[in-house]
């Protein structure tokens, strides 16, 4: 898994691409918990280029949610290639990480 932030505006972007499974968690949830610390106003997580994605890295990106919300910043998901986003839609956090209903 690779992982690469920018930042704009107050923004902190995120761009994961690889696998986000169990052996990446963490650097996954290091690298949000970074992300949040750096933002001013949220993060912008690009999920497009991950192929596989599990319940630990799941369990990251809800605690970078959590984060973020506590410290009154914005979280969301910007985009997620089809695999991705249907393990969130089964899981029903589809809505909860991008701000989207169910299409």
């Amino acid at each position: 898994m690779d992982i690469a932030t920018t930042q704009r505006d107050g923004t902190v972007a995120v761009k994961v691409t690889g696998d986000v499974d169990l052996l990446s968690r963490e650097l996954l949830a290091r690298s949000l918990a970074d992300a949040v610390g750096q933002a001013e106003s949220g993060v912008e997580v690009d999920m497009a280029g991950v192929a596989f994605l599990d319940s630990s890295g799941m369990s990251a990106l809800l605690s970078g949610r959590r984060a973020a919300e506590d410290a009154g910043l914005t979280f969301r998901i910007i985009a997620a290639g089809d695999l991705v986003r249907r393990v969130m839609e089964l899981t029903g956090v589809w809505p909860l990480l991008t701000g989207q209903g169910h299409e």
